[in-house]
């Protein structure tokens, strides 16, 4: 017993007080410096086709630097990843934390990579506070107007100095294209514009780039009118992986042994399960490996005058030597029996020094418990209670008399992977255009709020998921983690268990901590916001006028200042998705005037979109063609050829073009649905006339006039406001005519679970068969949950 020993949190008291408050204080500084707010947004999918609609669901987590109430605006941008261009944005109402949205995606969209943007209205220091990004892949439902495909010639060889790559264009039925196709294309430095030969053909040669992180060849490909991107991830000649070698508490010491955990990279930052010969001196000790997240662990037991190293045993890796660090002569050794603990973290500790010790338990934000402690002997075994300690990843920090770290190790406190939320359907196996019934029964005394999207299960690429558990607990606090091939991350307590002994606090650092002071924690609060300002005859003005805004059916006054500049209020700029709010001046000179609006918003985006840098890793491949991102032929409805009508009246109702929208984007399709998304665009959509009824989500409604379209003339300024959520049209397909190709076949938000009771909800599969997968996530007063289940729609009889 005398080796156990049980520490009471009671301990804190007996710390010397000026040293636990100069590093508590620190620790405050620090947060405050470098505070930020947890913000998650689920998206629908990461899948998505041309004029195909993205919903999401903003969550704000934890509170940073600025209160949970003062964030009203999140905003949505979509960025290319090729050339960060900004695709579309769009703004919606936040309140409590939770903001609701969706995006059409345009129909011209191109295929390839992309990413959300999303964020709140509030800065610091110039940057939103609260950031999230959602990487994506953009199919297409239209088969591409002509065929192009890039092969690699000969995958580059140890004395090859060049790529050499085959880009061939034709036509769709494999015929030689009437003229070149223009043809832009990058590799790493290298950009060049030429075109292909009378054939059809490029052979585009690429010298090989050291520390070259992104090895994709990206091609822009022009025929005529039509448009296709190409990206090629080229095979690279053998060079030294990236490894890391970490001894767990920190440091390897003499005479002591210590689990030492490794992690193998490639250049692209992909992991790499490998073996590898362990040498002491120039002699083999043992054989050691990592997994398939390129993780692994070996015990060792440091020798004076011995050096030891690593030798890969992998065919695609230079053959080199990695050293471990050198173990040092006095030194402090720790390790936990597991990182993934409930109420009581064991471990074990080892010393050849110091004996009067000090356990912190923090985050570098707020210390949790400090416990003094006198080793007596060179090796104890311990026990901790977590009593004071919150859910998630927690730093074991050992500190000697005068508070220097001696050995450190995160591991994850209250871990529990039961579900919190049970969904059931009432089969397993659906018929095309067949009844669903999704119950969801809330497991712990708590009242939830989620999300539900129900959706084709191909429409999610594994590596790019994102779920709100993994993301607060895990992946908001560590840097980018493996992929997990199976499940969820938060889930996987064997994968948590290999990320955690090699991945360390990675956002604080205890120099950071050192040289953290009070004047750190000043920091410049503002929030975004709509500016306006009015110009007479392109001159300043002398005195304010009153202008108007209208969206809804409501019209605002509101003045200008001396100089005609004004900004509005957020819920002047409230009004329903896809309108678009006017302003207007009601005076006998209004020619004279001229409106200007500055969304800042918008130089945001800009600005995210050209700093932010995400890590995409990435397999290379020797052959791509344009048509791997287009959809199925059981995944599409037969496109016919797009008939344009100028102009048409047919009792009263005006046809205008293919999309038949009116002046606030309203449309009503063939089967008097307003605003149907099954039809955007379509040639038969026509306006609707104020007065009539017309069916939405299920019910009839009276459609009401279109002020955004009365009276528009130079006066009238049109711009995005902030938006409501559009309501997601549930239908039950029962025209048999009517083409039902929804990859998100269910879509919900702000649903409230309260504890042990049963919601039951319904919905309608789709004409798109195979496997669908069922996901909840969201808040509760005491986390976040998450929760998934899975069906199968096979073709109706």
């Amino acid at each position: 017993m005398r080796f156990i020993l049980i520490l009471s949190l009671l301990c804190f008291a007996l710390w010397p007080a000026l040293a636990q408050d100069t590093i508590a204080e620190k620790m405050s500084w620090l947060a405050k410096a470098k505070s930020t707010s947890n913000f998650f947004v689920h998206f629908d999918k990461n899948v998505y086709t041309n004029n195909e609609i993205a919903y999401f669901t903003g969550y704000l987590i934890k509170e940073g630097a600025t209160k949970v109430s003062n964030h009203q605006i999140m905003s949505v941008c979509l960025v290319r990843d090729l050339d960060s261009a900004i695709i579309i944005q769009d703004k919606f109402v936040m309140g409590k934390g939770l903001s609701f949205g969706s995006i059409t995606l345009p129909d011209s969209i191109l295929t390839g990579n992309y990413h959300f943007i999303a964020y709140t209205d509030q800065l610091i220091n110039g940057l939103p506070s609260a950031i999230f990004y959602q990487s994506i892949t953009i199919k297409t439902n239209i088969d591409p107007a002509f065929k192009a495909s890039l092969k690699v010639l000969d995958a580059t060889k140890e004395n090859s100095k060049n790529h050499q790559v085959l880009l061939a264009v034709t036509t769709k039925d494999n015929r030689f294209l009437p003229k070149p196709t223009q043809i832009n294309y990058r590799y790493g430095s290298l950009s060049k514009k030429t075109k292909t030969d009378p054939s059809g053909q490029l052979l585009i040669s690429l010298p090989e780039q050291s520390n070259l992180t992104d090895p994709n060849l990206y091609v822009k490909l022009k025929n005529d009118k039509d448009s296709s991107y190409l990206n090629l991830a080229l095979p690279l000649k053998k060079n030294k992986a990236s490894i890391g070698f970490y001894p767990e508490g920190g440091s390897l010491v003499l005479g002591l042994s210590s689990n030492i955990g490794w992690e193998v990279k490639d250049q692209q930052k992909m992991p790499v399960a490998v073996k590898a010969f362990l040498y002491e001196n120039n002699e083999v000790i043992d054989t050691v490996e990592t997994s398939s997240y390129g993780i692994g662990k070996f015990l060792l037991l440091p020798k004076r005058e011995s050096t030891y190293s690593i030798k890969l045993i992998h065919s695609g890796l230079a053959d080199s030597i990695y050293y471990l660090p050198k173990a040092i002569e006095k030194g402090f050794v720790l390790n936990l029996k597991s990182a993934i603990v409930r109420d009581t973290l064991s471990l074990s500790i080892k010393t050849t020094g110091t004996k009067n010790l000090n356990f912190l338990l923090h985050n570098f934000r707020q210390i949790f418990s400090s416990i003094p402690f006198d080793m007596e002997t060179n090796r104890r075994m311990i026990k901790i209670p977590l009593d004071e300690v919150p859910k998630g990843l927690v730093t074991l920090t050992v500190l000697d008399s005068l508070n220097r770290p001696l050995a450190e190790r995160i591991f994850f406190a209250h871990y529990d992977n039961e579900e919190k939320i049970t969904t059931s359907t009432d089969k397993q196996i659906y018929n095309q255009r067949e009844k669903v019934t999704l119950n969801l029964k809330l497991n712990s005394d708590t009242i939830s709020l989620v999300s539900i999207a129900c959706i084709q299960d191909n429409r999610l690429e594994i590596k790019k998921i994102n779920d709100i558990e993994s993301y607060t607990y895990l992946t908001s606090e560590l840097n980018a983690l493996p992929v997990v091939l199976k499940g969820t991350p938060f889930k996987d307590k064997n994968y948590l268990e290999q990320v955690l002994l090699v991945k360390g606090w990675r956002k604080y650092t205890w120099q950071d901590l050192q040289t953290t002071t009070a004047s750190d924690i000043i920091a410049k609060k503002d929030s975004l916001q709509m500016l306006g300002s009015i110009t007479k005859s392109k001159k300043e003005l002398v005195k304010p006028v009153t202008i108007g805004v209208f969206g809804d059916n409501k019209i605002r006054l509101i003045n200008t200042s001396e100089k005609g500049s004004f900004n509005f209020n957020v819920d002047e700029l409230i009004l329903e998705q896809g309108k678009k709010s006017v302003l207007f001046i009601n005076d006998k000179n209004k020619f004279d005037y001229k409106i200007q609006i500055y969304d800042q918003f918008l130089a945001v985006d800009e600005k995210l979109s050209k700093s932010l840098v995400f890590e995409n890793p990435v397999l290379p491949s020797t052959i791509v063609n344009n048509a791997e991102l287009v959809l199925k032929g059981n995944e599409k409805a037969i496109r016919l050829k797009e008939v344009v009508i100028k102009s048409r009246k047919d009792n009263g109702i005006s046809y205008r073009g293919a999309s038949g929208s009116n002046a606030c984007g309203d449309y009503v399709c063939r089967y008097n649905i307003l605003n149907c998304r099954n039809h955007p665009g379509d040639a038969d959509n026509t306006q609707p006339v104020a007065g009539r009824s017309y069916m939405t989500n299920g019910i009839s409604m009276i459609y009401q006039e279109c002020r955004a379209g009365l009276g528009v003339d130079e006066n009238f300024l049109k711009f995005n406001g902030i938006h409501q959520p559009k309501e997601f049209y549930h239908n039950d397909y029962k025209d048999p005519q009517e083409p039902a190709f929804f990859s998100t076949i269910y879509w919900n938000y702000g649903m409230m679970l309260t504890n042990k009771k049963e919601t039951e909800l319904n919905f309608y599969t789709s004409d798109i068969t195979g496997k669908f997968k069922i996901i909840v996530q969201g808040v509760t007063n005491k986390g976040v949950v998450y929760s998934e289940n899975f069906f199968e729609v096979k073709p109706s009889k």
